[in-house]
C-alpha cells in the first residue's frame, strides 16, 4: 500500500462543530434583525442541506445550484428573507475562519504520513476548505488536495477519481485505499473506480445511512485503522 485518499469532513475535520459556529455567525449577520438565533431554524437549514447533498451525489444539480437552493429552500421554509447567494457568499466566509480537527487526526496522519503518501479527496468548497485544512494543522500531512469544485465533478463519480489517479505521480489502483466516513459518497466512489475503501464508521456517526455495500474493511476508530494499514 503507497496512497491513502482521505476524505476531509466527519473523517478528519469535525465538521459538525465548524458547520454550527459558521451558521450562528452567518445568521447573526444576515437575520439576526428578523428572528433570534434558535435551534430549530439550525435543524431547518441541516434538513435542507443534506436534501441538497443528496442531489449532489446523485447527480441531479452542480455544486453551485447546491450550495444556492439549500438556502432558497431554508428561506422558504424557514419564513425568512433575504438573498441566497449572499447568504451562502457570508456561510463560506465564516467557514472559512473554522478548522477543527477530531481529536488524534493530526497524530494519525503524521505518523501514516512517514509511510504511505496521503492526498485529501473532498466535496467541499474551494474557498474554505484550504484554509479549514491549514487551520486545523493537518495541511502539512499531505501532498495535495483535490476539491471537487476544482476538479468539476466530485465523489462518488468515477471521474472525479479518474482525475485524481491521473494527478498523483506513480499511482496505481491495487496500491490505494480510500479512507472515509461516507457510504454514498466515499464507499461508493471508491466502488466506482475499483479502490478497496474503509468505511469509517466510529460510534455516533452523523451518517443516516448505516450500511455501505462494497467497503474492503469497516474502522470505528483511528487505531482500527492504523491496524488495517498495518496488516494490508
Amino acid at each position: 500500500m503507497r496512497f491513502l485518499l482521505f476524505d476531509a469532513d466527519y473523517t478528519l475535520l469535525d465538521f459538525p462543530a465548524d458547520m454550527v459556529r459558521s451558521f450562528k455567525i452567518m445568521y447573526d449577520a444576515c437575520f439576526s434583525d428578523q428572528r433570534p438565533y434558535s435551534k430549530e431554524l439550525l435543524d431547518c437549514y441541516n434538513a435542507c442541506n443534506n436534501r441538497a447533498w443528496d442531489r449532489f451525489e446523485r447527480g441531479e444539480c452542480t455544486k453551485q445550484e447546491l450550495y444556492i437552493t439549500r438556502f432558497v429552500e431554508f428561506l422558504s421554509e424557514s419564513g425568512l428573507s433575504g438573498d441566497p447567494e449572499a447568504v451562502n457568499e457570508k456561510y463560506f466566509t465564516a467557514l472559512a475562519e473554522t478548522g477543527t480537527a477530531y481529536p488524534g487526526a493530526v497524530e494519525l496522519v503524521k505518523e501514516l504520513s512517514f509511510t504511505y503518501q496521503l492526498y485529501i479527496i473532498t466535496n467541499g468548497n474551494v474557498v474554505s476548505q484550504f484554509p479549514r485544512l491549514r487551520h486545523s494543522g493537518l495541511a502539512p500531512y499531505f501532498k495535495e488536495v483535490f476539491v471537487s469544485e476544482a476538479v468539476g465533478v466530485g465523489k462518488p463519480d468515477k471521474r472525479y477519481f479518474d482525475y485524481v489517479a491521473g494527478h498523483i505521480p506513480g499511482f496505481t489502483p491495487d496500491e490505494a485505499v480510500v479512507i472515509g466516513d461516507s457510504p454514498s459518497s466515499d464507499i461508493q466512489g471508491a466502488v466506482n473506480a475499483g479502490l478497496r475503501s474503509i468505511w469509517y464508521d466510529p460510534p455516533g456517526a452523523w451518517t443516516r445511512e448505516r450500511s455501505a455495500p462494497g467497503y474492503t474493511w469497516r474502522a470505528e476508530s483511528y487505531e482500527d485503522i492504523r491496524e488495517i494499514l498495518r496488516n494490508v
